[in-house]
């Protein structure tokens, strides 16, 4: 009867007010310390990725000091609910996992649950209220989400929203979870508000965060340090990674474990493959759906580890089998040699990152960093989180198979890509550099832990102030994080917002960025981001800026944060970028290592780096410089997929931009010719040194290409503008379309020809053709992109990664 009496008042406290009900629950916790509750709900699965959400889930968690049982306690969604067994105990610090399905949270979490209830409340997607009552029914814990009932006792202020960001993170699957202190790790105090939820959106570093079935409770919480006399060594790419990551391979005398992205690497591949014939365990975990898909060259180079003896496996999803991956990619870039030797660095190891070609000449490729240490512990926690990722207890793991359409070889006939390379860079750095000393090592990863204010990342720049110094080389730092039109001020990106932060303490902040992918048109590129970061470094006259940069021919790929603080100097080097997902929502992997040496060796190359004009009195012969004219760049005739996605990019090479009012695209060089002419929009612009790009689909080419075109032919999309026919050129019922067995790309400027790109059977009076692509090259890419010779084999060449909108 005092159960029910208690239980009445606290429903009459609610009706009064919530000022009431705090001053019940207060006075009503004063009387009866002894059910002051330490089992608190930890985290809630609602909306699971099983079949009918069998997978749905419970986590209840003890916080207090002392075992607390919780026999014929009670789990509800308001309605009568499941009991909890007699006999049940949990530990102080213990947790909890109760589903109402074993099999179906095994198969998506990839470890038991603690306890099979039946029957299970279910949540509901829309919203619920998941309740915990004693066994006398007195609430202990409530969670309310969504559109449940706010109302109800032990919750206060408005429900709880799973943290959403179309495009990046949904709801379904999403784990609701507490908070955790950064330093003791445990959940933080509860306040039953959604500010006690990592979901909660007014707490950029704790809050605004998601999880995902499979990712390891609490395991890599905090990143793990080390401190030890050690060597480190420095690898530059395109420099000299490539070799010193092969010398590395070659030196395995009992295992090998490799994570990346992607391996399109064939040279690497072949050394890996040698290894797994010497008697080396070769086992490589890759992303099962990287941007565009695996490639040929990848399936191809799994094939070769495979059949040495090795083992490539991938993480991937299937809808249909409603299997998840845990993260949206599997990012890391990192080996483990020997389970001694760690390699942790920025770079995918493919042919553009880490080129092999001869580089006495020269070479081209990303820039990125590598940083290998045998120092104890390291290699023990990448080998850690390798079996964590590679746990096949999870059903987001698939081998490599000969006969899998997906995961398996390449068609019949297929010819990887071996060379890689050229001659545009000057290779400044030869060989890896090596330092001995006591260095302190930081092993930092995401979605675990790679925000957070009190150590990592952040902590690193949160200490920098007046006479510091912070260098920031990287591929992607957004603007701001959330949905593409929001801003920084609702979204802010807490990485940039610290930088500005340490600037405007006093420190001296440079941050170069990619210019080679970036689409500088889009509110969240590096351009926008440059804009924000230099409006303000002028406004309050802080030694801040911001620029964009391409230093060694393919884009800045690096990930590479250097500070020096306090007369110390740290080197942050992995393959985080600056993007909400990377952060939150990807597997990544980073290394932070304090190193003055280091540091001055990373900020000369920095520095080497920034593009920086000379004026120099010049004399050269047989120069030629670039035409004064517009240009067809690139040519994709036979185009994957449907030939709709087939392209034609242009390039203004001149210093001005150029009005295309009266220019037209066309495969036609007569009238009489059955084949088509198309004139450019009125108005249409291509700025200085800036491609264009001609598709005959938009819808076809962006589902092949992933990136928006310039203009089309068919009128696929009516957001994209459309090229004019002309119905005095040739037959008014053709459509410019390239053959695939040869043809002539035209571009004309009124009524003159100013160029021409003959292939296959195709030809025109002073040009030579280019033969047919023969596979894997797939796209004709003028090299350099200022020069015509009216020599197809001379002016472009045959190369397998079409580039639509970037120039080499």
């Amino acid at each position: 009867m005092k159960q029910r009496l208690r239980f009445q008042a606290l429903v009459l406290s609610v009706a009064l007010g919530m000022a009431g009900f705090v001053f019940w629950q207060s006075a009503f916790s004063a009387a009866n310390p002894s059910v002051v509750p330490s089992i608190l709900i930890e985290s809630v699965l609602y909306d699971g990725n099983a079949l009918n959400d069998a997978d749905e889930a419970v986590r209840l968690m003890n916080v207090g000091q002392t075992p607390v049982d919780v026999s014929g306690w009670r789990l509800s969604d308001g309605g009568a609910g499941v009991l909890l067994p007699p006999g049940l105990t949990l530990d102080a610090g213990e947790g909890l996992w109760l589903t109402g399905d074993a099999a179906a949270f095994r198969a998506q979490f990839g470890y038991e649950a603690d306890l099979e209830l039946n029957p299970w409340p279910g949540f509901a997607n829309a919203g619920d209220e998941v309740l915990l009552l004693d066994a006398g029914d007195v609430p202990v814990d409530t969670l309310v989400y969504l559109a449940g009932d706010a109302t109800r006792p032990g919750w206060s202020g408005p429900a709880l929203e799973p943290y959403r960001v179309s495009g990046v993170f949904s709801a379904e699957g999403q784990i609701l979870y507490r908070k955790r202190d950064q330093v003791t790790g445990a959940p933080t105090s509860d306040t039953d508000t959604a500010s006690d939820w990592a979901q909660d959106r007014g707490d950029v570093i704790n809050g605004r965060k998601v999880r995902y079935p499979g990712w390891t409770d609490g395991r890599f919480f905090k990143p793990t340090t080390f401190i030890t006399d050690s060597i480190l060594t420095v690898a530059v790419a395109p420099d000299n990674a490539y070799d010193t990551l092969v010398d590395l391979i070659r030196s395995a005398q009992t295992s090998i474990q490799l994570a990346s992205l992607m391996l399109e690497n064939i040279p690497f591949a072949q050394e890996l493959a040698a290894a797994a014939r010497r008697g080396v365990a070769v086992t490589i975990l890759l992303e099962g759906g990287p941007p565009g898909g695996i490639t040929d060259q990848e399936r191809y180079g799994c094939g070769l580890i495979e059949n040495a003896g090795g083992a490539c496996w991938f993480m991937i999803a299937d809808d249909v089998r409603h299997i998840h991956d845990r993260y949206r990619y599997m990012h890391a870039k990192y080996m483990i040699i020997d389970g001694t030797v760690a390699a942790v660095g920025s770079e995918n190891f493919s042919p553009d990152s880490l080129p092999s070609d001869d580089k006495s000449d020269g070479t081209w490729g990303r820039r990125g960093i590598f940083l290998i240490t045998a120092a104890p512990g390291v290699a023990a926690h990448l080998a850690a989180v390798f079996a964590d990722d590679l746990d096949t207890a999870h059903i987001d793991l698939l081998r490599w198979s000969a006969g899998d359409p997906l995961y398996g070889e390449p068609p019949p006939g297929y010819i990887p890509t071996i060379s890689s390379g050229g001659i545009t860079y000057t290779v400044r750095y030869p060989s890896p550099v090596t330092f001995v000393d006591t260095h302190t090592f930081e092993m930092l990863q995401a979605p675990e832990n790679a925000l957070r204010e009190v150590d990592g990342l952040l902590g690193l720049v949160g200490r920098a102030g007046a006479g510091d110094r912070l260098l920031i080389q990287q591929l992607s730092e957004r603007p701001h994080w959330g949905i593409t039109t929001s801003n920084a001020a609702a979204d802010p990106n807490p990485r940039l917002e610290a930088y500005i932060a340490a600037a405007r303490r006093g420190a001296d902040v440079e941050l170069m960025l990619d210019a080679f992918f970036d689409e500088t048109a889009s509110a969240v590129s590096n351009a926008a981001t440059c804009n924000y970061v230099n409006s303000i470094a002028r406004a309050e006259r802080l030694s801040l800026q911001c620029e964009l940069g391409n230093p060694t021919g393919l884009g800045i790929h690096n990930k590479m944060v250097l500070a020096q603080i306090d007369g110390r100097g740290y080197v942050h080097v992995g393959s985080i970028n600056g993007t909400e997902l990377s952060n939150k929502g990807n597997r990544e992997m980073a290394l932070q290592v304090q190193s003055d040496a280091a540091y001055a060796y990373l900020a000369d190359l920095f520095s080497r780096d920034v593009t920086r004009s000379v004026f120099l009195p010049l004399s050269m012969g047989n120069f030629r410089g670039a035409v004064n004219r517009l240009l067809i760049s690139e040519v994709v005739y036979d185009s994957p997929g449907p030939d709709e996605a087939e392209f034609v990019e242009l390039v203004n090479p001149t210093a001005a931009a150029i009005d295309l009012t009266g220019y037209a695209l066309g495969d036609a060089v007569l009238m009489t010719d059955f084949e088509d002419r198309r004139f450019f929009p009125p108005g249409t612009l291509i700025e200085a040194n800036r491609p264009l790009v001609v598709t005959l689909s938009a819808v076809a080419f962006r589902a092949a290409f992933g990136v928006e075109p310039d203009l089309e032919i068919a009128n696929s999309d009516p957001l994209v503008p459309d090229m004019i026919d002309d119905p005095a050129w040739g037959d008014p019922k053709a459509i410019f379309q390239l053959g695939n067995s040869g043809d002539e790309v035209v571009l004309w400027r009124g009524s003159e020809i100013i160029d021409v790109v003959p292939y296959g059977d195709g030809g025109y009076p002073g040009n030579v053709r280019c033969e047919l692509l023969v596979a894997p090259a797939r796209t004709l890419e003028r090299f350099p992109y200022w020069d015509d010779t009216n020599d197809c084999p001379h002016d472009f060449r045959a190369w397998p990664y079409p580039s639509p909108g970037r120039l080499p």
